[in-house]
């Protein structure tokens, strides 16, 4: 827009720099025309020596007023009157109306009629033709004050000089004019289009803007949240729908009101209290507020409320939005209450939960000590028979009391193992870097000296590290090496290896031995409590896999084994 009114601004002033700029071209081209030409030329031909030297001196004022166009004086008005006054002198001298003087009274019609308007412009053309009658008149009654040309060579050489002095200067100011016609035309056109073009752009931004009212609206209008806004009085100014079925008052009857007409009065006391506190402050507010409902009915609302700024940023009012949450608090407080009584509940469970536990731990100490003792008694009784009736018995008796010594140390260990497995669940997790290749060093020492007569060769990958309780993870060592171990017996030379492999991202852990192997359709059975595949040529409990199993379920890990008859075993786990 302010390049339109820039345009439109040059567009009017531009006549008036046309009309400078021919005044200033007509001072010079008349000045050098004048003392050039027409001055030389009534020397030539022999007017009377005053005529030459008055256009003298009309060429040096010309010069004159051209200097100071330059300046940025422009004496329009002096120029039309001098000139006036130059053929009022010069009528008489050049044979009055029979010469050239009256051409040039054209030359003040069209310089009257550019560079002037409304009533001056009538002024001045009248001003001329009243100057050529006046002369014509004189002429007449005094006639005997006109001066011949010296002869007609004269008369038509002053004529033909007149002729295209006055057709120079008329079509100098015609040219100008027609040339700052075409140039106005194309500034018109110009500045047509930008007219057209900023009409069509305000019409979009109209539309533009009508359609982001009426979207604004429809939002407003179709949440069921209150949207609504207060002058600076606390009278409603915008009252949505919403607001409306909250209030139970219609927009028409909410609007021009404050909360006054709207609430009981310690409600609305109490709400313009929060409303002037916004103005004051001039900052965003949340707020949960309890107010009377159409129907009578105590709600609770979420209210979201803050400053309305003009367009200079002052504070104009209060805009807002508020939410009903009655249901939502109500559904909050069930659920409190129903938390209060899950937290009761569990820590009633957990009393009992570890009540039992103490009662389990308990038992467990009282299982042990109880079957302990008859086990030890049964052992103690069948070696005090063996040594002191040594030569009473026979060597058929003397093979059931070593069976009986036997099956109880077997009693003695399975008691022990499972004690073990019941207390992996309750033990606390004492998680630390551990070197799962020390560990296995020191089980291999241990083994290979309690049967130092065995060939047997130890594989165990080097720094290999887990994150994990060290004594539980040294049980889960000890059980597959013990394992690998008993099940090499029958093997020429024993070979154990320990190592690591990456399982679907994670790595997995394994001890791998080329013992008797194992079926693997009865895989499912190797971590199970009491199951064994072997038969009793193979000592053991069958506690260790399911210790195993329980010590990596409890690190978030998990154990698998894969073997062959005959072809060893490898036995595998991941931790958490």
């Amino acid at each position: 827009m302010g390049s339109l009114r820039e345009k439109i601004e040059l567009l009017t002033g531009s006549e008036t720099v046309m009309e400078l700029r021919l005044f200033r071209l007509l001072c010079l081209a008349g000045s050098a025309l004048t003392l050039l030409v027409l001055a030389p030329v009534e020397l030539m031909i022999r007017l009377p020596i005053w005529v030459p030297f008055i256009d003298l001196g009309f060429g040096l004022v010309l010069f004159y007023l051209f200097l100071e166009s330059c300046w940025g004086r422009y004496r329009l008005k002096a120029l039309f009157f001098l000139y006036l006054l130059n053929l009022s002198v010069s009528w008489f001298a050049n044979d009055g109306s029979q010469g050239s003087v009256i051409l040039y009274f054209f030359d003040a019609f069209i310089y009257a009629l550019i560079f002037f308007r409304g009533g001056m412009r009538l002024i001045l053309l009248g001003s001329a033709v009243a100057d050529a009658l006046v002369l014509i008149a004189s002429e007449y009654y005094f006639s005997g004050w006109l001066i011949p040309f010296p002869n007609e060579s004269a008369r038509v050489i002053d004529l033909s000089l007149s002729l295209t002095i006055s057709a120079l200067s008329c079509s100098l100011m015609l040219w100008a004019v027609l040339t700052n016609y075409d140039r106005e035309e194309q500034r018109l056109k110009s500045l047509n289009a930008d007219l057209e073009r900023n009409m069509t752009e305000r019409l979009e931004a109209e539309h533009s803007l009508r359609q982001n009212r009426e979207l604004l609206n429809a939002v407003i209008e179709g949440t069921s949240d209150a949207v609504f806004a207060k002058d600076v009085a606390g009278r409603y100014v915008l009252f949505n729908s919403g607001a409306a079925r909250i209030t139970g008052k219609n927009v028409e009857q909410a609007l021009g009101h404050d909360d006054s007409f709207l609430f009981p009065y310690e409600e609305a006391r109490a709400i313009m209290e929060r409303d002037r506190a916004i103005l004051r402050s001039g900052e965003m507010h949340d707020i949960e507020e309890v107010i009377t409902n159409g129907c009578g009915e105590k709600i609770v609302v979420q209210a979201t409320k803050g400053p309305l700024r003009d367009e200079q940023g002052s504070i104009v009012g209060v805009f807002g939005i508020s939410r009903d949450v009655t249901d939502s608090r109500r559904v909050e407080h069930e659920i409190r209450l129903l938390n209060a009584e899950l937290d009761l509940r569990v820590t009633e469970r957990t009393a009992r939960l570890e009540a039992v536990i103490q009662e389990q731990e308990s038992f467990s100490y009282s299982v042990s000590h109880d079957l302990r003792a008859p086990l030890r008694h049964i052992n103690s009784y069948s070696a005090i028979l063996q040594e002191e009736c040594a030569g009473c018995l026979s060597p058929e008796v003397h093979g059931y009391l070593e069976r009986i010594r036997i099956s109880s140390r077997n009693m003695g260990k399975l008691i022990d193992d499972l004690l073990e497995l019941s207390r992996v669940g309750r033990s606390p997790l004492q998680k630390t870097e551990v070197n799962l290749s020390e560990l296995t060093g020191e089980i291999a020492f241990r083994l290979q000296r309690g049967e130092p007569e065995r060939r047997a060769v130890f594989g165990i990958a080097s720094e290999l590290t887990a994150h994990g309780d060290r004594t539980l993870l040294g049980l889960v060592l000890v059980n597959l090496l013990d394992n690998a171990w008993k099940y090499t017996r029958r093997e020429e030379t024993t070979r154990i290896e320990l190592g690591s492999i990456d399982s679907k991202g994670r790595q997995a852990f394994y001890v791998r031995d080329n013992g008797v192997g194992f079926d693997m359709a009865y895989r499912d059975k190797l971590f199970g409590a009491f199951q064994r595949l072997h038969g009793s040529e193979f000592e053991g409990t069958g506690i260790g896999l399911a210790l195993v199993k329980a010590i990596v379920k409890r690190h978030g890990g998990k154990v698998w084994a894969e073997g062959a008859l005959g072809e060893g075993a490898t036995f595998y786990f991941t931790l958490g």
